[in-house]
């Protein structure tokens, strides 16, 4: 409250005691969110490490033929490239982000000279790049859930250090003043009954 001014009303008490409150209320459901939000971006980081296992796997697997592919002639590349990637909408943690669904591939047509590694070697250039564009959609999603994380997370601050702490002191302050006032007001209502008294007093 330092640097603050105080009304010391009661009607001043009573805004206080409706933000504590509120802020009492809230703060629970903040610290809920917080909860969700960071086991969702765990989660998520989880499934990106999974992920990432599997493109090396699927790497390892396919090692000895893809050193009979990089001493061809043949590029790869050639043959397959991405037109897009399918996603859809959806609500995580109360964050709208967008959940990867596919890859819509363009495939060039296998002339018969092309050799018959190739098909095999288009096959797992699919698998790998639709991992890697669910991987993409996944750090999109923690980029967005981390900021809402650290907006959730300066709620929570606000209520714990500010405007709770704040209204306790503001009720007790105010509180204490009207207290004193009151005080005052009877004593000198008996000090003016005395003196009245006392010139009444043959």
């Amino acid at each position: 409250m330092a640097g603050l001014k105080i009304k010391y009303t009661k009607t001043e008490r009573a805004r206080q005691k409706k933000i504590l409150k509120v802020s009492e209320r809230m703060l629970p459901l903040f610290e809920a969110m917080e909860k969700s939000l960071m086991a969702s971006v765990n989660s998520i980081s989880e499934r990106i490490e999974e992920i990432r296992e599997q493109i090396e796997q699927n790497r390892l697997a396919a090692r000895d033929w893809v050193a009979v592919m990089s001493d061809s002639w043949v590029d790869i590349s050639n043959f397959i490239s991405i037109n897009k990637i399918i996603s859809k909408p959806v609500d995580v943690a109360g964050v709208r982000v967008q959940q990867f669904e596919s890859v819509d591939f363009e495939l060039m047509p296998i002339g018969e000279e092309t050799p018959l590694w190739v098909d095999d070697a288009i096959i797992l250039m699919q698998n790998q790049l639709q991992l890697m564009a669910e991987i993409k959609c996944l750090q999109e999603q923690i980029v967005l859930l981390e900021e809402e994380l650290l907006d959730v997370r300066a709620r929570v601050k606000l209520f714990e250090n500010r405007r709770i702490p704040n209204a306790k002191i503001a009720i007790r302050k105010i509180g204490q003043k009207l207290q004193d006032d009151e005080r005052l007001t009877i004593a000198t209502a008996k000090v003016v009954k005395t003196s009245k008294q006392k010139e009444l007093s043959p």
